[in-house]
């Protein structure tokens, strides 16, 4: 299916229910529209995937390998695959992440 409309997805819990995505998969990539709320603890993880996070809405303490930031909206993080990232959301925010390849264990 070409058109998607992200918020109308099934959600999947991740990180024991602190993080609601709403996927959507190709053959090769995963889009997410990510809701956290305010104070939630992402843990420092890695992954094979590579990553590309977009703040929609919010402020997210965040760190990618060995560098912090506030993101806000508008701002992004590159993650590369196999790299240590992971913060504390500031405020309730909205996300996108992409992930490459496609993130299986998120299909619902």
């Amino acid at each position: 299916m070409p058109f998607v409309t992200l918020s109308t997805l099934p959600a999947k819990e991740i990180f024991n229910g602190t993080i609601r995505g709403r996927y959507a998969h190709l053959e090769r990539t995963t889009v997410g529209e990510v809701e956290l709320n305010a104070d939630t603890v992402v843990p420092l993880h890695q992954h094979p995937h590579e990553q590309f996070t977009y703040v929609l809405a919010g402020r997210f303490k965040f760190t990618v390998g060995e560098e912090t930031t506030v993101l806000e909206p508008g701002m992004s993080a590159l993650i590369p695959a196999n790299t240590l990232h992971g913060g504390t959301t500031l405020t309730a925010c909205k996300l996108i992440d992409v992930f490459a390849p496609v993130r299986e264990d998120y299909r619902t």
